[in-house]
C-alpha cells in the first residue's frame, strides 16, 4: 500500500500575500505554490504562455546560422537534400515536419528512416550509400546523430555534407585533471558535420537545453524560412532557387505556427519537461491538433472517441504516441511516417489501419511476456535487473522494462537477438537513481566485450553486446553500479497537492486545476485526498472486465471515479471506508462530456 504526503497548503490570506492580489482561483494558486512557483510575475507568465515571448530566436541555438547557410546554398544550386529522422515518437513527427516544410517552400526531399530491427538506431554506412547513389549531397538528421561521429566522417570522405540536429547527449570523454582546482576535466565530442544543431552542448548557451528532436528540428525550419524571406528580390539566381523563394512569399503570416501540432506529439510523448519553452510549445502544440488538417492524426481521434475539440496530453501519451510508436516495434516505422504526413484521406485512413493491428500486436507481445517474468522471482534479487531471450522482438524490450521497473523500482535492463542473428540488442530504464548511461560507460570501460556498445539518455538507453557474453551482463551491470554515483531518491509516498471533498469536483474546480495544463514532466497533473468515503456502487466494466468503476454519493450528483486495468483486489478495498487518491479529470470519450476522478491508489 503506498503511502502519501500532502505538499505545503496555504492560507488564501498567505496565498493573496504571495501572489500579490492575483485575481486567480486559490486553488490554482496553491498548485503553483507547490510547482515552485510563488511570485505574480512567474505565475502570470506560467498560466498565459505567450508565442512571442516564449519562443526563442533559433539563430541563438549554436550551430543554426551555419546549417541555413548550407541549406541555402544547397537550395541555390538544387541540389539533392534528405533527412535523416529517427523511428520513434520523436523522430517520426521531426521527420515529417521537415519533409512537410521542405514541400510547403517548393523544394521536396527524400527521406531515410532506418529500420529498428535490420538496422537498429542512428546513422549507418550502407545509408549514406544509398543515399549517395541517389546523387543526395546534404543530409539533415532528426533526433539522432550526434553520437555518429565516424558515420558523419564516413559521409564526408563520399562527399556527402551533414547537418545534425539531435537532443540527446553528446559523447563525454574525461580530460586531463585541473591541477589548481583538483577537478577533473571533461571534453565533448561531436560529429564533424557542417553544422552541430543541439543545445546540450557545452558551447550553446540557448535558454532552454531539453527541447526534444522535433522541436529542434522545428527550429530549423523556423530559421531557414526567416532566411528565405530575406532572400527575396536577391538577382542572378536559378529558375528552381526563384520559385522556392515565390512559394515562400505566399506562404500566409504564422505559417510556421501549423507545424505545432506535430512538436506538441513529440514534447509531449518524449517526456521532456513541460517547462520554459517547452511548455508553451506543448500548450500551443495542443491548439494546433485541435485544428489540424493531418488526415491519419484525425482518423486514430474518431476511431478512438477522442474528442478533438477537448483533446489533453493525455490522449497524446496513449492514444497517438502508442500507435506511431507501434510501427517501428512491429513494422515499419515508414508506416507512420506515411500515416502523419499522407495528404490523401483515402491513403492515410489505411495507414492508420495499419498502426491499429500494429499497436494490438504490440500490446500482446508485451502482455504474454510480462505475464511469465511475473512469476520469475529470481530475476529480481539484483540491484540492477536484466533479463532477456533470444525471441523476445527489439521493438518491445523497452515497454518490457518500463512494466518491471514499475514493479521493482530497479534500473532494468532488457535484451533481445539483434537483426544480424549474431549479436544482442535491448534497452533499459531507471527511475532516476542510477544514470544508465554512466553506469553502462563503466560496464564498457570495465568489459567492453560484454558492453559493447550504448547510448541514451539519463533514465532510458540502448545497448548492445554478444551471444557468447550475454550470460555476463547481469554480473557485469551489477559489479559496475558499485563504481557509480547512486543518487538516494526522495521518500516514495505519493505526493498530494490538497485535500478535497466529493462536492469539489464540479466544473469550477476543473477549471482552476486546468489553468496549469498541460501536465507532464515538470509539471505533474495534480493529486488530491479525498478523505472517509464510502461508495454507492462498485462495478467492473470493459470488454473483458478490466476496468474498475466506482460510484460516491454527492450533495447533488454523484460522483464517479475510474480505473483502467485496475487490479481484483481493489474492488473489495474500496467498499469500506477509505481515503481516495485521485486526478479530477473532463472526459469527452465519443463525444460524451463527462466530469470524473481517476484512481491513483486507494489507502
Amino acid at each position: 500500500m503506498s503511502q502519501f504526503k500532502v505538499a505545503s497548503e496555504y492560507s488564501n490570506e498567505e496565498l493573496k500575500k504571495m501572489f500579490d492580489g492575483l485575481d486567480v482561483h486559490p486553488l490554482t494558486l496553491g498548485l503553483l505554490a507547490n510547482r515552485g512557483v510563488k511570485t505574480k510575475e512567474d505565475a502570470e507568465k506560467f498560466l498565459n504562455p505567450s508565442y512571442e515571448r516564449d519562443i526563442g530566436d533559433p539563430f541563438l541555438i549554436h550551430g543554426v546560422k551555419k546549417a541555413v547557410e548550407r541549406i541555402v546554398k544547397a537550395i541555390e544550386n538544387e541540389e539533392k537534400i534528405a533527412i535523416y529522422s529517427d523511428y520513434d515518437c520523436d523522430g517520426i513527427p521531426g521527420g515529417v515536419l521537415l519533409r512537410t516544410f521542405f514541400d510547403d517552400i517548393g523544394y521536396p526531399v527524400q527521406m531515410y528512416i532506418p529500420h529498428r530491427h535490420n538496422e537498429g538506431y542512428g546513422v549507418h554506412n550502407h545509408a549514406i550509400d544509398s543515399l549517395k547513389e541517389k546523387g543526395v549531397t546534404l543530409v539533415i538528421t532528426v533526433d539522432l546523430a550526434i553520437t555518429n561521429i565516424d558515420e558523419v566522417a564516413y559521409a564526408r570522405d563520399m562527399g556527402i555534407d551533414f547537418i545534425v540536429t539531435d537532443h540527446h547527449l553528446p559523447i563525454t570523454k574525461i580530460g586531463a585533471k585541473d591541477k589548481k582546482l583538483g577537478t577533473i576535466n571533461t571534453v565533448q565530442i561531436v560529429p564533424d558535420a557542417v553544422a552541430v544543431i543541439n543545445s546540450k552542448q557545452d558551447v550553446c548557451t540557448y535558454h532552454d537545453d531539453m527541447l526534444c528532436g522535433c522541436a529542434v528540428a522545428w527550429k530549423l525550419s523556423c530559421a531557414i524560412l526567416s532566411k528565405l524571406k530575406e532572400e527575396n528580390g536577391k538577382k542572378k539566381i536559378s529558375k528552381g532557387y526563384k520559385e522556392v523563394l515565390d512559394k515562400v512569399q505566399v506562404l500566409k503570416p504564422g505559417y510556421e505556427k501549423w507545424l505545432l501540432d506535430l512538436v506538441g506529439i513529440s514534447t509531449i510523448s518524449d517526456m521532456v519537461p513541460l517547462v520554459k519553452e517547452n511548455r508553451a510549445l506543448a500548450y500551443f502544440g495542443l491548439k494546433v491538433i485541435r485544428q489540424t488538417k493531418r488526415h491519419g492524426l484525425n482518423y486514430i481521434l474518431r476511431s478512438q472517441g477522442v474528442d478533438r475539440d477537448h483533446i489533453t496530453e493525455d490522449d497524446i501519451a496513449f492514444t497517438i504516441a502508442p500507435r506511431i510508436n507501434a510501427a517501428s516495434r512491429m513494422g515499419d516505422p515508414i508506416q507512420a511516417h506515411n500515416m502523419l504526413y499522407e495528404k490523401n484521406s483515402i491513403t492515410a485512413q489505411k495507414y492508420t489501419e495499419d498502426l491499429e493491428i500494429l499497436n494490438t500486436e504490440r500490446k500482446q507481445g508485451v502482455k504474454d511476456i510480462i505475464s511469465t517474468l511475473l512469476f520469475d522471482h529470481e530475476v529480481y534479487t539484483n540491484d540492477i535487473v536484466v533479463v532477456g531471450d533470444i525471441s523476445w522482438g527489439p521493438g518491445i524490450l523497452g515497454l518490457i522494462a518500463q512494466n518491471i521497473i514499475d514493479e521493482t523500482g530497479k534500473p532494468t535492463f532488457v535484451y533481445g537477438q539483434g537483426e544480424d542473428k549474431k549479436t544482442i540488442k535491448g534497452s533499459c530504464r531507471s527511475r532516476g537513481d542510477v544514470h544508465v548511461v554512466e553506469l553502462m560507460a563503466k560496464a564498457h570501460e570495465m568489459h567492453p566485450e560484454v558492453v559493447v556498445s550504448y547510448g541514451g539518455h539519463e533514465q532510458a538507453g540502448g545497448f548492445e553486446s554478444t551471444m557468447e557474453n550475454v550470460g555476463e551482463l547481469s554480473r557485469v551491470l551489477n559489479e559496475a553500479i558499485k563504481h557509480i554515483v547512486v543518487k538516494i531518491l526522495e521518500n516514495e509516498s505519493l505526493l498530494v497537492d490538497s485535500h478535497l471533498q466529493l462536492s469539489d469536483v464540479n466544473m469550477v474546480t476543473y477549471n482552476a486545476i486546468s489553468r496549469l495544463a498541460p501536465f507532464g514532466v515538470g509539471n505533474p497533473k495534480p493529486l488530491f485526498s479525498f478523505e472517509k468515503v464510502v461508495p454507492k456502487e462498485v462495478r467492473w466494466f470493459g470488454k473483458k472486465n478490466e476496468h474498475l468503476e466506482v460510484m460516491y454519493p454527492g450533495e447533488k450528483n454523484n460522483v464517479k471515479a475510474i480505473l483502467f486495468f485496475a487490479p481484483k483486489e481493489l474492488a473489495e478495498k474500496v467498499k469500506k471506508e477509505h481515503t481516495l487518491l485521485a486526478h479530477v479529470e473532463k472526459s469527452a470519450f465519443r463525444g460524451k462530456i463527462e466530469l470524473r476522478l481517476r484512481i491513483k491508489e486507494v489507502v
